[in-house]
């Protein structure tokens, strides 16, 4: 089936991320912008809060086992597994912060 073209009005700031993410993954910002319309009338794409739920609480799995195992289970250890897991917690907040402002931008 033949290709229609249409024309989309854009803020100067909204063409710059197109052409920002179409690089990041070598396209033209057309076929970057087609991809991801068809991708949307297809559902194929997850909202973001979904995506960054699902990638955060495998990431804090991780560390839970890595810091089960580093620590130990002993009784001497749950100090030492709870500064551990105060220190990820802290981390965690930090990194979602610089996630949130990088999609501002």
């Amino acid at each position: 089936m033949a290709r229609v073209p249409i024309t989309v009005y854009l803020q100067p700031d909204q063409l710059a991320g197109i052409e920002r993410r179409a690089g990041q993954v070598g396209k033209t910002r057309s076929a970057w912008v087609a991809d991801t319309l068809v991708r949307s009338l297809e559902d194929e794409l997850l909202p973001l809060d979904e995506i960054l739920l699902d990638q955060l609480t495998k990431v804090r799995a991780g560390l839970e086992v890595v810091a089960e195992a580093q620590v130990g289970r002993g009784p001497d250890s749950k100090k030492g597994l709870a500064e551990l897991r105060q220190r990820r917690a802290e981390l965690a907040t930090r990194m979602l912060a610089e996630a949130r402002s990088r999609l501002r931008r």
